[in-house]
């Protein structure tokens, strides 16, 4: 999105089709909702990657690079993340963090909706966001009734019109899919019987490996033992972020260190 101001209008306009689930979190919901769709532009999540070289000498080296999330190809687990992260706010009554935390989403969600390029070496972005700043102009509010009526289907678009109204349908999905989620009853002594019992088992895979390993072929086994305990520890089954989105646990994204 080309401005802070078009990220807000967009927001506000969506809003219009949550107004009776709003008054459940409050003024202090849609604060932070308009503080997280901003922020992003100026409290950065950051990427991480993780290199691993052999050497010469037969060592294996690892190294990790830190640099700024992407926002117009941002990947969707950081989208993912805040919007979960803001049901386990909403969960433990922290209505500001919990609309912080969705109005992030919702900036990354709207970014995406501009496709930055159409060839390999063309890149639209700037000519998408001038587009869209002069749709808001000119055709006013007749805009959002179009982009209410239109079902478009896609993640992107290079029409500046088009990619607006992408925003807008992203913007409103997100928001209807947080208040549906909210309203639904959880068993929150159920889930914590769930995590309970597979942490239990993973510790119990990783201590058969490991014993199954070198009972085989020796200590060397753990080279093989290892890696399996270390992708089991990693694992994260459906039922976590059931227990994420409960208020239960957190769980950042592997490639990511997000603000929050």
């Amino acid at each position: 999105m080309p401005s802070w101001r078009v990220h807000r209008t967009v927001l506000s306009q969506a809003l219009r089709e949550v107004s009776e689930e709003l008054g459940a979190l409050g003024e202090r919901f849609v604060k932070g909702l308009y503080k997280g769709v901003v922020e992003p532009d100026k409290v950065s999540d950051k990427a991480v990657k993780i290199r691993v070289r052999i050497t010469r000498s037969g060592r294996v080296r690892v190294r990790s690079y830190r640099g700024y999330a992407k926002h117009h190809t941002v990947d969707e687990s950081l989208i993912e993340y805040y919007y979960n992260l803001a049901l386990y706010h909403a969960r433990r009554r922290n209505a500001f963090l919990s609309g912080v935390a969705l109005g992030r989403a919702i900036h990354y969600a709207q970014d995406g909706s501009v496709e930055t390029k159409r060839f390999p070496v063309l890149n639209v972005h700037d000519r998408v966001e001038e587009e869209i700043e002069e749709a808001i102009k000119s055709f006013g509010g007749d805009v959002w009734k179009l982009c209410r009526s239109t079902k478009l289907g896609r993640e992107a678009s290079t029409q500046g019109l088009e990619a607006l109204c992408v925003a807008y349908e992203k913007t409103s999905r997100l928001l209807k899919n947080f208040f549906t989620e909210l309203a639904e009853p959880v068993d929150v002594k159920e889930l914590r019987r769930k995590v309970r019992m597979i942490r239990i088992a993973k510790i119990w895979i990783a201590v058969t490996v490991a014993i199954v390993a070198v009972a085989t072929v020796g200590v060397s086994g753990l080279v093989i033992a290892i890696p399996i305990c270390i992708a089991t520890a990693l694992y994260r089954p459906k039922t976590y972020y059931e227990a994420m989105k409960a208020g239960l646990m957190v769980l950042k994204p592997y490639s990511f260190e997000p603000a929050y």
